[in-house]
């Protein structure tokens, strides 16, 4: 790929040579990347990457992260991931409208819960909408998609090498990691491999998550059947849209657009476009083992 914009290693504070055992141009060259910075450690990747695109830089762009000084998960929530045990990084594609119900924060989701998995067998990872990973009841991961300009830019965050003693205290007993669900340690190298590969689908701009995405999404849904506490904008069967506060409601199926579909008390079928769900009902089963994009 010609007129390549890697970083110059030593050029900006913080900047390495190699990370994952590739220099920025090898993973440029590897994954079609046009931009790509290595960080010791940044205080966000998705604000590193939004710059790189408010500065007129080639996308796509890679910002990795041995650590965040202040990672952030939705509505400003802190990620702890001031860290080497974990994957920190953000990828800024161009050409993207990120919307409330945007289908890129599930679509990454899922790239990252199979490239997990082909590199931790036996770990099986559910999605929980609209951006958490899950091994069974606890956080493994999460996504945060933002809009930058006419681009967007999609941070992910997997807790990798953590044993219980490394994660805070506050956060254990909903957090979890690879290593602890395993018992193995995993490289962060082959995992961002492993994630990279299956995110080149998204260079390809879609309205809607294409189907076999969204049947693995479906299989993979950790809220489907469970009964939940619904708060944010809800689209009606008719298309007009309200808030709700604290709404009682089945979990349904996951839209080609990215809602979430919930069924009322009442029975009104809604889909959430945008908001939280809080679960109030145990987990109906165990996650499909095998799918790959």
């Amino acid at each position: 790929m010609s007129g390549l914009a890697h970083q110059a290693p030593g050029s900006a504070p913080g900047l390495l040579a190699q990370w994952g055992g590739l220099s920025a141009a090898q993973w440029a060259g590897r994954f079609g990347l046009a931009t790509v910075e290595l960080h010791a450690r940044v205080g966000s990747t998705n604000d590193r990457a939004r710059a790189l695109v408010r500065e007129g830089r080639p996308l796509p762009a890679l910002v990795v992260a041995c650590r965040q000084s202040g990672g952030r998960g939705r509505r400003g929530r802190r990620w702890e991931s001031d860290s080497p045990l974990g994957l920190w990084f953000t990828v800024a594609l161009a050409g993207r409208r990120h919307g409330p119900s945007d289908p890129v924060s599930l679509r990454a989701g899922l790239a990252a819960a199979l490239a997990v998995e082909s590199v931790a067998p036996g770990l099986a990872i559910r999605i929980k909408w609209p951006n958490d990973l899950m091994a069974g009841a606890r956080k493994l991961g999460g996504v945060l998609c933002e809009r930058a300009g006419k681009a967007v830019v999609a941070g992910i965050g997997l807790n990798l090498g953590h044993r219980p003693a490394d994660l805070p205290e506050a956060i254990f007993a909903r957090a979890t990691s690879v290593r602890i669900e395993t018992g193995r340690p995993v490289r962060r190298g082959p995992v961002l491999q492993a994630v990279l590969r299956r995110l080149e689908v998204l260079q390809r701009p879609a309205p809607v998550i294409p189907p076999p995405e969204l049947a693995q999404l479906e299989a993979r849904s950790f809220l489907a059947g469970r009964r939940l506490s619904v708060s944010g904008l809800v689209r009606t069967s008719s298309g007009a849209k309200r808030k709700v506060e604290a709404l009682p409601a089945l979990a349904g199926s996951l839209r080609p657009g990215g809602e979430l579909e919930v069924r009322a008390e009442d029975g009104e079928t809604l889909h959430l476009v945008a908001g939280t769900v809080e679960s109030t009902s145990p987990a109906p089963g165990p996650a499909p083992e095998g799918d790959r994009l």
